[in-house]
């Protein structure tokens, strides 16, 4: 089920008042079984045969981490045997490895590369129509995560099956993130103390979680409409390609970080403290710096598994330009089976290479500037991330720098819902206010987790978020998924 929907609205209550309720019983177990019978639920509401493939997941890599754990022991406790020991360790570790890519290759890439195969050679290799798993980017990156931590020693022990479980399967984090690592969340899950209901926790997750929920339903959903009606246009002005593409630059940000928000909130109310993965990207001064901000556990892993890996920047300045466009070329494909998405990395990519081959100069440059400048470039580029083609792409484009075609009313088109129909004037100036009004908001006012660190709760601040809550309840009618849930 989905973050905003009446359903999770019923199974959220639910779910903390059976969680706590099993803190009553002196056996963790029983909680923590109730704990992943409700995320094993929550997955399966979306498509009862996802659940088949997260469950294959889970138990294949639990016991390939359980035999690296034991022959990581064993090289560790028998030195004659030692070098024997490892060599198993780095089979195992392979198949790993080869399991999850394999997987996720079947059912995210297999119908883009037989298409492009096609097209290459001419072949008519049928197409299977895989239907994407919900959250399989998440959580297979999150078991390689795991397999690689325990093959650098960094995890000792992989913990029991039922922990490792809900490791996996942690609804908060499932379907979209954030990418959460073992030794971060592990202990969390095995601590006593965070068994018992936190009415601190409770009230701050509910504070988080309601910002994130009028992230989603209030702003990205109503921006959507400018967005679905700019990009299905035919003959776009020069105003209204514009209109449409800030629009999408602020619909996928209140989408994700509203959902990110949801997702931290919720785990707060389980007193689980998961990563924030969110911190004010649009006010970065470089490419390098939204990277830092947007999408951050992403940012860490592709660091941690790709570009280290790789070398990093201990190789010389061409190897870690090459590293650096390597990277961001598996971020591209990481976020969808699609030429553009691999562009938009690669582009990406680019920015960050040369930012830092004139590092010396770009200090000079006014902060203002550098922060307007990397805001027009993620603007541009989110164009290509949102188009379902290139011919989509370019045609956004040749709108935005077509002087010939500046016709401000036209800009009115982006409001037809189909039900009502406002006067031009008004149209022009709602669209408008609305664009002014919510950058405004995220240029100048807090962000989620610096608004809730000094957030006092009394009646003024439960106030807010029931008008929050309330606000949201009503717009719940127009559910869409969040746009993350694609990848």
């Amino acid at each position: 089920m989905v973050f905003s929907s009446y359903e999770f609205l019923c199974f959220l209550p639910i779910t903390l008042l059976g969680y706590f309720l099993f803190s009553k019983l002196k056996n963790g177990i029983y909680q923590r079984l109730f704990l992943l019978a409700a995320s094993l639920f929550f997955y399966a509401y979306f498509n009862i045969s996802y659940l088949k493939i997260l469950l294959i997941s889970i138990i294949v890599n639990y016991l390939l981490s359980k035999a690296m754990e034991y022959f990581k022991f064993r090289s560790a406790s028998l030195i004659d045997s030692s070098t024997k020991q490892i060599n198993y360790l780095k089979l195992i570790f392979i198949i790993g490895i080869i399991f999850n890519v394999g997987m996720l290759g079947y059912y995210k890439y297999y119908d883009f590369f037989i298409e492009n195969i096609n097209m290459v050679f001419g072949t008519n290799f049928v197409l299977q129509r895989i239907l994407l798993p919900l959250g399989i980017s998440f959580f297979t990156f999150q078991q390689i995560s795991l397999l690689i931590s325990i093959y650098k020693n960094e995890v000792k022990k992989v913990g029991k099956f039922i922990d490792f479980c809900i490791f996996t399967s942690f609804f908060p984090q499932l379907v979209a993130g954030p990418v959460v690592l073992h030794k971060e969340m592990m202990p969390q899950f095995t601590d006593e103390s965070r068994r018992y209901i936190n009415y601190h926790n409770l009230a701050k997750g509910i504070y988080i979680f309601s910002i994130g929920f009028v992230k989603k339903i209030v702003i990205a959903d109503s921006v959507a409409l400018f967005v679905n009606n700019g990009f299905g246009l035919n003959i776009i002005s020069l105003p209204v390609a514009w209109v449409t593409a800030l629009s999408y630059t602020l619909q996928i940000y209140f989408d994700f970080s509203g959902y990110s928000d949801m997702a931290v909130g919720l785990g707060k109310m389980l007193n689980i403290d998961i990563p924030i993965n969110f911190l004010s990207p649009y006010k970065s001064e470089s490419i390098t710096e939204f990277w830092r901000r947007w999408h951050i556990t992403l940012g860490r892993a592709l660091s941690s598994y790709i570009y280290i890996p790789l070398g990093g920047n201990r190789k010389g300045n061409f190897r870690t330009y090459l590293n650096l466009f390597l990277t961001f070329l598996v971020s591209g494909l990481w976020h969808g089976a699609d030429w553009t998405f691999v562009l938009w990395g690669v582009l990406h990519g680019i920015c960050v290479i040369l930012e830092r081959m004139f590092k010396n100069i770009l200090v000079y440059i006014p902060k203002a500037i550098k922060i307007a400048v990397t805001f027009f470039i993620v603007n541009l580029l989110w164009v290509l991330f949102r188009a379902t083609s290139f011919q989509e792409a370019a045609k956004i484009y040749k709108a935005m720098f077509n002087i010939n075609n500046i016709s401000f009313s036209r800009i009115a088109v982006l409001t037809a819902d189909g039900i009502v129909n406002f006067p031009t004037i008004i149209a022009v100036a709602y669209v408008l206010g609305c664009i002014v009004l919510l950058y405004f908001i995220i240029f100048y006012c807090k962000n989620t987790i610096e608004k809730s660190k000094n957030v006092i709760f009394n009646p003024k601040s439960l106030i807010f978020i029931s008008t929050l809550f309330m606000i949201s309840t009503v717009h719940l009618s127009r559910l869409s998924v969040f746009i993350y849930f694609n990848f």
